[in-house]
This record gives C-alpha cells, structure tokens and sequence, in this order.
C-alpha cells in the first residue's frame, strides 16, 4: 500500500511538472513569438501563465519547499483571484477590440488586498500558525485551529468565479445577437466560437474540482485530496492540449477565410477598374454630339 501512494505521488508531482511547462510553453508562444501581438493576446498569455502556475503548485511538499508548506500554498492564494478577472478582460478585450480599456486596477485589487491580509496575518500570526505543517489534521476542526484562511479563501473564490462566469455569459449573449443582426464574416464567427469554447472549458473544469475537491472539502471528513487533485489536473492538462489543437485549427481556417476576402476585393477592384464608364450607347450619344459640335466650330 505504501508503494502505491508513493507511486501515485510521484505520478502526482510528474503530472503538476508537465502541466505547467506546457502551460508556460503556450503562454510564450503567445506572447512573444505571435505574428501579431495585441492587448487580448496578452491577456490570454497571462491566463494560461495563471494556469500554468497552479500546476507548478502541485510540485511543492514538504521536503522541497522552502517554508512550511502550509504557508506557502496560502500565500499563493491570491494569484488564483487573478485567473476570472484577467479571463474576462481577454473576452471583451477580443469581443469589443479597441472599444474597451481595460481597468486593470479595480479587477486585480481584491487580489491585491487579500495578498495584503495574508501577508499581515503571516507576519503577525492572526489565525495561522507557522509551525503547524506536521500537524495532523482529520477534519476541518483541526484545520481552523492551524490556518483559518485555508477555510474562507476556497469560498472567496468561488464567489468571485460564480460572478466572473455570469458577466462573462452576458457579454457572449450580448455580442451573439449583435453578430446576428449585423451578419458579421466567417471570421469574426470563427473568433467568437474560440471564445465560447475557452470560457466553456475552464468552467467545466471549474465545476470538476467544485465536485471533486471543494464540496469534500468543507463536507466531508478528510482534508487529504491528493487523488481528487489529481484527476483535476490531469483534466485541465487535457482540455489545455485540447485547446491548443483546437487553436490551431481555428488560426488555420481563420487565414483561409482572409485569404478567400482579400482574393474577392482584388477581383472585385479589378472588376471596377476594367469597367467601361460609359456603356456603348452612351458612347454612341456622345460621339453624334462631338461630331454634330464639329461644323459649327469650323463656321465660326
């Protein structure tokens, strides 16, 4: 038994390694080596970066990290309060396109304050104690007593991820009926779809670990979730892959269909340009009339 759970760790920490490198990979395609670079591109290399930081979290233990790990994984709480607001930028940034600026301040600053609380209440021992990491803990009793924050931060979060998915549902209802009613191109389409499949994906995610680890969290009895958390990173390491491919594919057919327009406006301007200006009969009428004004020049 105790080869197995060493085994499954180690599956574990392989599995949280491979996730983030990946994650990172595609965050720096995007930001760097994209052709075209905009402010949605940023932000959308800014989220995979989130999540590429969340797998990096599942390497920590307790031999490998360098305070008790119980302080660590709380002082990165607040990066995860970046992850909706900065997803939610990128879709209006991409929807909207230079009709948005962006208030990065007032989404980022719940993080901001409560990275503030847990660094106050590290520094000062408010509800965490710092020598705790060997303590036993069967049930959330005992947590409380260790590290309150790891009790009302989960909650937070959901809040936060709850109200981001609703704003983020308005605004794709919202741009789809103006989609529809202005009958916008295939690649605007094509760009909108990305949108709904990524905001789709994460949520489905989401819920996945609302089902496998928050509600055994605060429901059941064990506070150990190694497998839980595990079957949530191997599920976003899929869709990661997933959307990926999936991205590709879209870039592919989204420069197909460019290629289709610009080859229909060089056909259509050189159309218009061999165009005659005057058809034959209008040609006619002002040829009599030249040749009628003619004579009477030559009389005057």
């Amino acid at each position: 038994m105790t080869e197995y759970k060493d085994i499954f760790i180690q599956a574990y920490w392989w599995l949280s390694l491979l996730g983030g490198v990946h994650c990172f990979g595609v965050a720096l395609y995007i930001r760097i080596f994209h052709q075209t670079p905009s402010a949605s591109h940023k932000s959308l290399a800014g989220v995979f970066t989130l999540i590429g930081f969340y797998f990096l979290t599942g390497i920590f233990t307790k031999e490998s990290s360098p305070i008790p790990i119980h302080l660590m994984l709380t002082l990165c709480y607040p990066i995860y309060f970046l992850l909706m607001p900065l997803l939610y930028i990128y879709c209006k940034q991409s929807l909207l396109n230079d009709q948005y600026q962006a208030n990065h301040l007032k989404h980022f600053s719940p993080a901001f304050v409560i990275a503030s609380i847990i660094s106050t209440a590290i520094l000062f021992h408010i509800g965490i104690n710092p020598n705790a990491s060997d303590f036993g803990i069967n049930s959330l009793d005992d947590l409380s007593h260790i590290n309150i924050f790891a009790l009302v931060l989960p909650c937070l979060i959901l809040l936060q991820t709850i109200m981001y998915f609703v704003l983020i549902y308005k605004l794709l209802i919202h741009t789809h009926k103006q989609n529809v009613c202005n009958n916008l191109s295939a690649v605007i389409d094509l760009h909108f779809r990305w949108i709904c499949i990524l905001c789709s994906a994460i949520l489905l995610n989401w819920m996945l670990r609302l089902a496998l680890i928050y509600l055994p969290f605060y429901f059941g009895d064990s506070t150990f979730l190694l497998p839980q958390q595990a079957i949530t990173r191997l599920s976003l390491l899929v869709t990661i892959y997933a959307l990926a491919f999936y991205g590709l594919h879209q870039v592919t057919r989204a420069a197909y269909f460019k290629g289709l327009t610009t080859q229909a406006n060089v056909h259509l301007s050189s159309t218009l340009n061999n165009k005659p200006i005057l058809d034959a009969d209008e040609m006619s009428y002002l040829q009599d009339v030249i040749a009628s004004d003619a004579p009477d020049k030559q009389k005057d």
